[in-house]
């Protein structure tokens, strides 16, 4: 899924602090449904950068035990891929490990941290997420 180029160029000059407090309250609402066992005890104290590289925009996240905040700190580790690449991996498409070796997703920083994302990624099933969402748009992520 490509942006059109004018709302890519939109896109690149909106502010970071509104998409990144809207990923974390999502989160925090999804968080139970997406993985209900797990307690994110490697996130504590972390800050996770997710970059999409195409828009040169992300959201940075931190995780202080109990929910997830928009955050502005400098990442510990960053995750870094194109939106197209985002779907591909939340439609399950391909593996992080592929995108990884690909260089289609960029992970620096904690090493540890980002290998733990990275499972957490590929063991999750995202699925459930398009029940939550307007049709409109759930039907456009599905066709995806």
């Amino acid at each position: 899924m490509k942006l059109p180029a004018p709302l890519a160029f939109i896109a690149r000059r909106l502010p970071e602090a509104p998409p990144a407090f809207a990923l974390a309250t999502a989160l925090n609402f999804v968080r139970s449904r997406l993985w209900p066992e797990e307690d994110f005890s490697w996130l504590k104290g972390k800050t996770v950068r997710l970059a999409i590289l195409d828009l040169e925009r992300g959201a940075t996240l931190s995780f202080d035990g109990a929910r997830f905040h928009a955050g502005s700190a400098a990442a510990d580790v960053t995750f870094g891929a194109s939106l197209e690449d985002y779907l591909v991996l939340m439609h399950r498409q391909e593996d992080p490990d592929t995108l990884f070796f690909q260089r289609r997703l960029m992970i620096e920083g904690d090493t540890e941290v980002g290998l733990a994302l990275k499972n957490l990624l590929d063991a999750t099933d995202f699925a459930p997420l398009f029940d939550l969402l307007p049709t409109p748009l759930a039907n456009s992520l599905r066709a995806h």
